[in-house]
């Protein structure tokens, strides 16, 4: 069926406990020692590992030692455990809460997210494309996913209050605990183990934290991704009241950025949209001479041969060695090019790439960013280097300034008609991830979904490029309380709306309406086309 990206997704709110179900989540383990025995078939003896023969045919290189570098903290290993427990649960699809249930290919899945992430194994491994997640940032409040390890479909149906009525959160993790960052750890752990077997080779994962965990959650995608995939950590200037008296204003969150494999990401075809548009960037060509001398670029000699391009029609740089590049010969240059060879001597940066070029006939040559680069003598006799800019350009800095906050988020929901204040992201942020991932019918995963700012995100850039990107949203229906005074808003909306109190249907009422923008705004892009055309 064709995707209608700027349409709300297909909801399925509600994971059932089926223990006597025949179809049941993908048993990881099993795929796991399916793997391993395709790659050592001789350390399996009758349908065991033998882990001595596994040893000998890895080289010996397996650490046995009590005590190693890494982070480690009480539950790890029940925490590793649950994440290979098979899902006892199934989806439960609900077309009347749903939009163009029958073409869209977007899921809003209403749950514990452990349990759709199991859920999803079998038919998304290996096929997500990008993840963005805002989890918990343990700020010694209630924690919303107290995980009970011995029976996550139970654990769930408390946690919403299906048990006992009440809707009630069970657990906090008060940062007076001793289990603080323990309690977090074996949260996160789990569904990060799930979520990078969805992520495909080329896909990447990004995950918004604050100062509290910051640390420990990079030590956290180093075991789970490896810490030779972690691509930047990004520092985002976020809005707020800095008028507000303290010892160091806070104004700065983070989002970390690893991939599934970094030497499959391509660099992002994306400028940082706070770049000046008279930056090179968007110049068609970047020229930089490759002179540099210094203790890391050693002086070298190089040939140029005859048909070395040049930048002046016909003349001679004279023999020199006052000034660099040391010519040791004269250069002499015909319809611009030289007509002799000429050797050369300086400290160089792109020695090998001007090597490849002259090797290529001194035709142009493509460097690892894909950019078509050549070389030329310049006027004053430097070498300067030539790239022609791509299809597109790629500029990504690590510091995210003018994407505003949660005050700037919040807003765009009021301007909707929709209220909440749990301090959600705004979209231009998101989007600007979004656009960083290649494949314009990418899955985009997002299982913190909170107010569903992903799918948001989503749904408007592909009412700007057309692309046929498709979303899966996961909200536990975490219940609010019109008591509390930083959810009372958020209750008396979804008593307007006639629906239960929890955030998930704020997530799904949010949807629909930036689904309906989304289409407004895509059948005016389409308008104006045709009337350019």
């Amino acid at each position: 069926m064709p995707t209608c990206p700027a349409t709300p997704p297909t909801i399925s709110p509600i994971i059932e406990s089926l223990p006597q179900a025949d179809t049941q989540s993908a048993n990881i383990i099993d795929g796991n020692l399916a793997q391993l025995k395709t790659l050592f078939p001789e350390a399996f003896k009758e349908g065991g590992v033998d882990f001595d023969v596994l040893k000998q045919l890895l080289g010996g290189q397996v650490d046995e030692r009590e005590e190693k570098y890494g982070l480690s903290w009480h539950g790890k290993r029940r925490a590793r455990q649950i994440a290979l427990t098979p899902s006892t649960g199934t989806l439960r699809p609900c077309p009347g809460e749903s939009v163009d249930w029958d073409t869209t290919q977007n899921l809003m899945i209403e749950g514990d997210n452990l349990e759709v992430l199991k859920l999803l194994q079998k038919s998304y491994a290996g096929k997500v494309k990008m993840i963005y997640i805002d989890p918990p940032y343990n700020t010694g409040k209630d924690f919303v996913y107290p995980d009970n390890f011995t029976d996550n479909i139970k654990n769930y149906l408390e946690l919403t209050g299906q048990t006992d009525g009440e809707g009630r959160k069970l657990s906090s993790n008060l940062d007076t605990s001793g289990r603080f960052h323990t309690d977090w750890l074996n949260m996160m752990y789990p569904r990060l183990k799930l979520a990078r077997n969805l992520l495909s080779e080329d896909g990447v994962i990004f995950c918004s934290i604050d100062d509290i965990e910051i640390a420990r959650l990079r030590a956290l995608f180093d075991d789970i991704f490896g810490e030779e995939n972690f691509l930047a950590t990004f520092s985002w200037k976020s809005d707020g009241n800095f008028d507000n008296q303290a010892k160091i204003k806070v104004c700065h969150e983070y989002v970390l950025l690893y991939a599934k494999s970094a030497e499959h990401f391509p660099h992002p075809p994306v400028v940082d949209p706070s770049t000046p548009l008279e930056s090179k960037l968007f110049k068609a060509e970047i020229r930089n001479t490759i002179v540099k001398n210094g203790p890391k670029n050693p002086v070298g000699e190089v040939v140029l041969p005859s048909g070395f391009p040049c930048d002046v029609e016909s003349g001679t740089v004279v023999a020199r060695d006052s000034s660099w590049p040391i010519y040791l010969n004269n250069a002499n240059i015909k319809s611009g090019r030289l007509i002799d060879s000429v050797t050369v001597k300086s400290g160089w940066s792109s020695k090998e790439l001007l090597l490849e070029f002259i090797e290529n006939g001194c035709n142009p040559i493509v460097d690892s960013k894909g950019q078509e680069t050549g070389f030329v003598i310049s006027r004053s006799g430097a070498i300067e280097v030539v790239k022609k800019r791509s299809d597109f350009n790629s500029h990504v800095i690590s510091v995210l300034n003018g994407f505003g906050g949660s005050q700037k988020a919040t807003a765009q929901l009021a301007e909707m008609g929709a209220l909440f204040n749990g301090y959600p992201k705004p979209v231009e942020l998101i989007r600007y991830f979004v656009q960083m991932v290649y494949g314009e019918d990418a899955v985009i995963l997002d299982f913190f979904a909170g107010s569903g700012p992903s799918g948001h995100a989503v749904m408007e850039q592909n009412s700007k490029d057309f692309g046929n990107r498709r979303f899966i949203l996961v909200q536990i229906p975490e219940p609010l309380s019109a008591l509390n005074p930083e959810q009372e808003a958020a209750a008396d909306y979804c008593d307007k709306l006639g629906k239960p109190r929890n955030i998930a249907e704020l997530t799904k009422e949010r949807l629909r309406r930036a689904g309906q923008r989304a289409a407004s705004s895509e059948q005016r892009a389409a308008s104006s086309e045709q009337r350019a055309a």
